[in-house]
């Protein structure tokens, strides 16, 4: 998870992405009245199925990279200092 199309994601990323698998369970909680009422239609059971899915392996991979800490962290310390004229050297 610490990689995304060969590029290391951040902590607000991981954030985000749970934030967004969190809504898609709630949306196919809310759905549930629907799959579950006298009047089934196949495109509401289909939706929900990939909208509690989807937000699960959300919630489920964002959380593992969370507590892996598998997310790029900007280092202070190790940044040289650029100097005042933003690291352009004569």
């Amino acid at each position: 998870m610490g990689k995304f199309f060969g590029r290391q994601v951040t902590q607000v990323t991981l954030l985000l992405r749970l934030v967004c698998g969190g809504y898609l369970l709630y949306l196919a909680w809310e759905l549930r009245g629907a799959v579950f009422g006298p009047e089934r239609q196949l495109g509401i059971v289909l939706a929900a199925a990939v909208f509690a899915v989807a937000g699960l392996l959300l919630c489920v991979f964002s959380l593992r990279g969370l507590i892996r800490r598998e997310y790029e962290t900007s280092d202070p310390e190790g940044e040289e200092d650029q100097g005042s004229d933003g690291g352009k050297e004569d």
